[in-house]
């Protein structure tokens, strides 16, 4: 068994996929997140969102992929990244284009421009057709 703990959970990113998967809406108890649909509540300690306490095993599993896609596309997409996240498969391809979004609210304005080169140039690589 290895001792290597998961990095920490950044705030910001954390709450937006949430928001991506509707969550402040259909699992948060606070009345504030529910009704602006936006995650305003996390807890102190951890820095998570306080809707993730309400999901079961599996609801969290899929939290947890689209957090780390988003996180991976963040900090490896851009101008003249080799990792396009263009699968041919069309449940993965669905998890990259959600991941794309959540990481896209996180550029900077400064690489605003770098980045909608990589999403052209991402969207310009069609999936093949599986058969």
């Amino acid at each position: 068994m290895s001792d290597k703990k998961p990095p920490p959970i950044e705030t910001y990113l954390a709450a937006r996929t949430a928001e991506m998967l509707a969550l402040p809406y259909l699992a948060c108890r606070r009345r504030d997140c529910r009704r602006l649909q936006t995650c305003y509540w996390r807890f102190n300690a951890t820095g998570e969102p306080c809707c993730l306490q309400n999901l079961d095993a599996g609801q969290r599993r899929v939290f947890d992929e689209l957090y780390d896609q988003a996180r991976r596309i963040r900090d490896h997409g851009g101008w003249n990244a080799r990792l396009m996240y263009a699968s041919r498969y069309p449940v993965r391809r669905a998890l990259e284009d959600a991941g794309l979004e959540i990481a896209g609210t996180m550029v900077h304005k400064s690489d605003r421009k770098r980045w909608n080169a990589f999403r052209r140039k991402r969207a310009a690589l069609t999936p093949e057709e599986l058969d």
